[in-house]
């Protein structure tokens, strides 16, 4: 008789954050779009803030599209209009 091993699988995030780029922290010095981490912000205030670049948005000099999203640190961040929105962190997204 064959004995059954119980195989282990590594926790997986959700498909559309697998390829998250790791952008690390921002760097004050490069072009970055402003980070939505208090729900209670306007968003509609920091939008208008943003002007021109609601189509994307920037983290170190390199632009994301809208819809995009980065791992900064064990944070997600999505692009929406040109601020980037807290969207969970690595460990709240793991799945096995």
């Amino acid at each position: 008789m064959l004995k059954e091993t119980a195989m282990t699988n590594p926790p997986r995030r959700p498909a559309h954050l697998q390829h998250a780029p790791q952008v690390g922290s921002a760097d004050p010095e490069r072009r970055n779009s402003p980070i939505q981490t208090d729900p209670e912000q306007s968003f509609e205030l920091m939008q208008a803030q943003v002007g021109d670049e609601a189509g994307a948005c920037y983290f170190n000099d390199r632009r994301y599209p809208a819809g995009s999203y980065v791992l900064s640190g064990t944070t997600y961040l999505r692009c929406e209009r040109g601020i980037w929105v807290e969207a969970g962190t690595l460990s709240a997204h793991l799945t096995v």
